[in-house]
C-alpha cells in the first residue's frame, strides 16, 4: 500500500494496488496450464506480460465498493454462452440483468481507464465527463441507459482470443459519427459512447436497459481484427516453445 488521494472519494488514505480492468478478465491467463502465461495488450503491436495492469487508486472502502459491481458482473458474463438467442441470429439477449449493478460496473471500466496513468490506457480521455461519471460511481447512480451507454459484442465460437486484452482506442463509428471508446477483453468487445449528442435508436437497443433487458451483439469471426491479434499470438507462443 501506498498513502494518497483516493481518485473515487478525494479522501486522504492508504491506497490499494488496484487493477484497471478487473481481475476476472484475466483469469484466462491465470488459469492456463501453459508454462508460459501470456496476456498480449496491444496499443502499435503485440506485447506480452504475465499480469494483469495495476495502479494506486483506490481506499480499501471504494475498493470494496466497486468490488461489488465486478462480484455481479462476472457471474454475468460467464452466462454470456447461456444468453438465447434472437431469431434473427444476429444477438443474444438476457432479460434478468440487474441494471444499477452492471451499468455501473461498465461505467467503472471507462472511468478507471480514463484516470489511469498507465500508457496503455492514454487514448481513454474524458475531459469534463470523467469528472461526472466519478459523481455517478461514488453515488452509486447508473443515470439512464443512454447515459455512457456501452455496446458489447461478442464472438461464442472462438477459443482463440481467452488471453487477448487489447488497449482501449478512441473511435467514431460510422454512420453514427458519436465519439466512442473500444475495449476488447477476451471475445467480448465493448463500445463506450461519450456524447452529448443523441444516440441512433439502433444503437440505444443494445445498452442494458434499466428493464433488465441486454443484447449482446454477435459479431462475425472473419471480419473482427482482435483475430488477428489473437493469431499473431498463438504464433508467438508456438515459436517460443520449439526454441
Amino acid at each position: 500500500m501506498t498513502r494518497g488521494i483516493c481518485r473515487l472519494c478525494h479522501q486522504d488514505s492508504d491506497l490499494r494496488d488496484s487493477h484497471i480492468l478487473p481481475e476476472f478478465f484475466y483469469l484466462g491467463i491465470y488459469e492456463s496450464r501453459e508454462s508460459h502465461k501470456t496476456l498480449a495488450i496491444t496499443k502499435d503491436g503485440v506485447r506480452t506480460i504475465q499480469k494483469g495492469l495495476r495502479e494506486y487508486l483506490f481506499c480499501q472502502k471504494c475498493e470494496t465498493k466497486l468490488s461489488r459491481f465486478e462480484t455481479y458482473a462476472a457471474k454475468l458474463i460467464r452466462d454470456i454462452p447461456y444468453f438465447q438467442r434472437d431469431a434473427s441470429d444476429r444477438f443474444i439477449f438476457s432479460e434478468g440483468v440487474n441494471y444499477l449493478k452492471f451499468k455501473l460496473f461498465q461505467l467503472s471500466i471507462l472511468w478507471r481507464a480514463s484516470i489511469s496513468s498507465i500508457e496503455g490506457f492514454s487514448q481513454v480521455s474524458l475531459g469534463p465527463h470523467e469528472e461526472m461519471l466519478r459523481c455517478m460511481l461514488l453515488d452509486e447512480n447508473p443515470g439512464t441507459a443512454c447515459e455512457y451507454g456501452c455496446l458489447m459484442m461478442t464472438m461464442l465460437d472462438t477459443e482463440i482470443l481467452h488471453k487477448v486484452i487489447v488497449s482501449p482506442i478512441r473511435i467514431r463509428p460510422k454512420p453514427f459519427g458519436h465519439k466512442a471508446y473500444k475495449f476488447a477483453t477476451g471475445n467480448l468487445t465493448w463500445i463506450f459512447f461519450v456524447t452529448s449528442h443523441t444516440i441512433n435508436r439502433q444503437i440505444q437497443e443494445f445498452f442494458v436497459q434499466e428493464n433488465g433487458s441486454l443484447r449482446i451483439w454477435l459479431a462475425p469471426d472473419e471480419k473482427t481484427p482482435v483475430i488477428n491479434i489473437a493469431k499473431s499470438l498463438q504464433k508467438f507462443e508456438r515459436e517460443r516453445r520449439s526454441r
